[in-house]
């Protein structure tokens, strides 16, 4: 069986890519340039070079294979453009096929949970800025009608091997020398290992059916303090409450989505597809796992 994966060298999309391997499956990934080519080679997975804008090659590419996941994003201006046309045309090509097709989005369409916990079958109240992938969820998801086996994910905060947000945040840390949670800090998270959310991909990839939707969040809440306090705790940096309005001009932005609640169930992906996330917990994994060499990070 083959598979093939947009954003294979991301941090989601490389341990996506590990584990269908571990399956047997061949995997080929899209990648934008010849750097990383040697080294997927090396780990059994064929490299195509090209991008989300290369709307012909993305259509064979899914046509040549057995199923698709699509995790890559572009990360400039014009992403949801770019996104947006490299699903249309990826759909085009799998219409008809039966083919599974997974689309990667995120819980923050969500937007603040607030105190209450949210399913599938919740409203999302996404931000203007992410209209766009909610939109583009039910597109993907009504695309089951065209003969395509659709299938979306919603990751909720995603850490381990040593990477993602957790990642970036000890890098702050170190180059600031602080560590803030907004207000009190106890507006809570819901997390979910990367090894696991990859363990998913695969369950939903081989048995989900058509025009489902999982979001994908084990059953550990924590609270922006004790993630705070956490990273304080193996950077040596000071850690304090700061203001929502002192975050903003820190953070810009990003500054939002450290002061909302994401409440997330993920009972959905455990009853139908007998997923049991099971890893550490994030706390463990920053304190005595995977994050202990970002504290080498010198400021």
């Amino acid at each position: 069986m083959k598979v093939f994966i947009t954003g294979v060298t991301g941090y989601l999309g490389s341990v996506i890519a590990q584990h269908f391997l571990s399956h047997g499956y061949q995997v080929s990934g899209l990648i934008r340039s010849q750097e990383k080519n040697e080294q997927l080679v090396k780990m059994g997975i064929s490299p195509i070079l090209g991008n989300l804008e290369d709307l012909a090659l993305l259509e064979d590419c899914v046509r040549n294979a057995d199923g698709v996941i699509h995790t890559a994003i572009s990360h400039t201006s014009d992403m949801e453009k770019i996104d947006v046309t490299a699903v249309h045309a990826m759909l085009n090509g799998l219409e008809g096929s039966g083919k599974p097709f997974i689309y990667t989005s995120g819980t923050l369409i969500y937007n603040d949970t607030f105190q209450k916990v949210v399913d599938e079958e919740s409203d999302v109240n996404p931000l203007p800025f992410l209209q766009w992938k909610a939109n583009m969820e039910q597109q993907v998801l009504q695309a089951a009608k065209r003969d395509i086996r659709t299938i979306v994910i919603r990751p909720a905060l995603v850490y381990g091997r040593g990477g993602g947000l957790v990642q970036a945040t000890i890098r702050s840390a170190k180059l600031t020398q602080s560590a803030n949670y907004i207000h009190d800090g106890q507006n809570a998270w819901s997390t979910i290992n990367v090894d696991d959310l990859a363990d998913l991909y695969v369950r939903a990839y081989s048995r989900a059916l058509p025009g489902t939707l999982f979001n994908a969040a084990s059953r550990e809440l924590i609270t922006t303090q004790e993630l705070i306090t956490s990273i304080g705790k193996i950077t040596g940096v000071q850690v304090d409450s700061w203001s929502y309005e002192d975050a903003v001009n820190a953070l810009g932005p990003t500054a939002w989505g450290s002061s909302i609640n994401q409440r997330i169930s993920g009972l959905r992906a455990e009853r139908e597809l007998q997923w049991k996330p099971n890893a550490h917990s994030i706390l463990k994994e920053i304190e005595e796992g995977s994050y202990q060499t970002r504290t080498q990070i010198k400021p």
